[in-house]
C-alpha cells in the first residue's frame, strides 16, 4: 500500500521515431480509405450497407463489414486495425473487378494497399506486431486494451495466481491540532485471489511510508490498526471483518525496514479463493502543502501497487471539504520495470503508461460506495468513519478504475499540492 507522497513532475516528450510512424501510417491509411470510397462509388456499392454489398458481390459479410468500417472511420488511425489482410482484400477486389469495367479503380486500391503493406514491413515487420503497436497508440479506456488482456491471461498462467480486484480506499483530512499536516486512513485489498497451481510465498502487501522527497521510512511509519485485532497473533493491520474466508491466513514477515504479508499454500481454483483486506490510520501523516523551498509542482499521490495478475483496480479517495478548493485529481499509471523497487521521481515519467480513465465524484452522505465488484465497499467506508470519528458529510469521494492493469505497475490518483497560505 502506498500512502500519499509529494513529488515533482516533468513531461516525457514524444520520440521522433514514434512521430514518424504515426505520420506515415496515417497517410497510408487515409489514401486507402479514399481509394476504397472511390471504388465503391464506381461499382455502385454503399459503404453504409455492408450486408447488401455482401449479397451483390457474393462476399463474406464479415469482410464487407470490416471494409465498411475502414471507410467510415473518421480518424484514419482508428481504421488501421480493421484493414483486412492481403488475401481478404484481394477477394473483394477481384469480385468488384469482375462486375464491370472497374480495373482503374481497383488498381488504385491495390496500389494504396501495397503502399500500406510496405509501411508495415518497414516500421513493424508484420500485421500481428502492428496490432500491438496500434494498441499502444490508443488513448483513454481502450489504451493497451488488447495487450493488457493478453498480459493478464499470460501472467496468470506463468505465475499460477490471479486476483479479481485490487482495491485502494484512502481518506485525507487536516489534522485538528496541526492543520498544516494531514491525517490519513488507508485500506488496501486483494479480492478473490485464486491459485491456478500450488503457490506460496507470493507477496500481497508491504507497509511502508515515505518522507517529502520520496525516501522510504522504516516499518510503515506510525500506522494504527483500523480494526482491532482479535488476538495478538493476527497479521499486522488486518481487517478481519472484510477478509474471506474469515480465517484466511497469511505469512507475516517483519524486518527493521517494513512489514510484509505473503500468500500461503491452499487449494487450487475457486475452492481456494481468498480475500485479504488491511487498513491503517496515521495522524499528521503527510504535509498538506508543497515545500516552500522546492521549485516546480509537487503532488500528493495515492497509489495501488499491482504485483499480481489482476482483472481490475478500484480506487476510492475521500477528501475533507477543507481540501477541495485545491484538489484537482488525475489518474496516472506507472510501469515498474524494476519490480518492487521505488521509481526515482526524476526519471519515472519515462515509465508512465498511456492509460487514462475517468474519475467520478461520489457524495458519501447520499451515494452508496457498494458496487457489483465490491459489494462490501459501503460497509468498509462506514467502518473507517466510525473508527476515525470523521463526519461523512464533511467529505467528498472520488473514484477511478482500471481494467486489466499491467503488472508490475502503480495505479494512482494524484493532485498538485497548493502553497501554504503564508508562503
Amino acid at each position: 500500500m502506498s500512502p500519499l507522497v509529494p513529488t515533482t513532475y516533468s513531461p516525457c516528450p514524444v520520440s521522433p521515431i514514434a512521430e514518424d510512424f504515426d505520420l506515415q501510417c496515417r497517410s497510408c491509411a487515409l489514401n486507402l480509405q479514399n481509394a476504397l470510397r472511390a471504388l465503391y462509388t464506381a461499382v455502385g456499392a454503399d459503404p453504409a450497407r455492408p450486408q447488401e454489398v455482401s449479397r451483390k458481390f457474393k462476399l463474406n459479410k464479415n469482410l464487407t463489414w470490416k471494409v465498411a468500417k475502414v471507410m467510415q472511420s473518421a480518424d484514419p488511425i482508428e481504421a488501421v486495425p480493421l484493414i483486412p489482410g492481403s488475401e481478404g482484400m484481394e477477394i473483394l477486389l477481384s469480385a468488384m473487378e469482375a462486375s464491370g469495367p472497374h480495373a482503374a479503380s481497383v488498381g488504385v486500391v491495390r496500389s494504396t494497399l501495397a503502399a500500406f503493406e510496405d509501411m508495415v514491413r518497414v516500421h513493424v515487420g508484420d500485421r500481428p506486431t502492428l496490432e500491438l503497436l496500434m494498441d499502444g497508440m490508443s488513448r483513454g479506456g481502450r489504451a493497451l486494451e488488447v495487450s493488457r488482456k493478453l498480459a493478464f491471461r499470460g501472467n496468470s498462467g506463468i505465475w499460477g495466481v490471479q486476483a479479481r480486484v485490487r482495491s485502494l480506499t484512502q481518506f485525507l483530512a487536516p489534522n485538528p491540532d496541526h492543520p498544516e499536516m494531514l491525517d490519513m486512513a488507508i485500506v488496501g485489498g486483494l479480492h478473490d485471489i485464486r491459485r491456478l497451481r500450488p503457490v506460496q510465498g507470493w507477496p500481497l502487501f508491504r507497509f511502508s511510508t515515505y518522507d517529502t522527497v520520496g525516501t522510504e521510512l522504516p516499518g510503515g511509519g506510525n500506522l494504527q490498526a483500523l480494526e482491532l485485532p482479535a488476538n495478538s497473533g493476527e497479521p499486522h493491520l488486518v481487517m478481519r471483518s472484510f477478509c474471506a474466508p474469515a480465517g484466511a491466513e497469511v505469512r507475516s514477515i517483519k524486518t527493521e525496514k517494513d512489514v510484509s504479508h505473503e500468500l500461503m499454500d491452499g487449494p487450487v481454483g475457486a475452492r481456494g479463493s481468498v480475500t485479504f483486506v488491511f487498513g491503517g490510520l496515521e495522524r499528521s501523516a503527510v504535509p498538506r502543502y508543497s515545500s516552500a523551498s522546492r521549485q516546480g509542482a509537487e503532488y500528493g499521490e495515492m497509489g495501488a501497487l499491482v504485483t499480481m495478475p489482476t482483472e481490475f483496480v478500484h480506487i476510492d479517495i475521500l477528501i475533507h471539504r477543507d481540501l477541495l478548493d485545491s484538489f484537482v485529481p488525475e489518474l496516472v499509471v506507472y510501469g515498474r520495470p524494476f519490480g518492487g523497487a521505488a521509481l526515482e521521481p526524476a526519471t519515472r515519467e519515462n515509465y508512465r503508461l498511456p492509460i487514462d480513465e475517468p474519475i467520478v465524484r461520489i457524495d458519501p452522505a447520499r451515494d452508496s460506495f457498494a458496487t457489483d465488484m465490491l459489494p462490501e465497499q459501503q460497509n468498509l467506508v462506514d467502518a473507517v468513519f466510525a473508527r476515525t470519528g470523521w463526519n461523512r458529510r464533511d467529505f467528498s469521494g472520488f473514484r477511478a478504475g482500471v481494467p486489466y492493469p499491467p503488472m508490475p505497475s502503480t495505479v494512482m490518483i494524484r493532485y498538485a499540492l497548493s502553497r501554504s497560505p503564508g508562503a
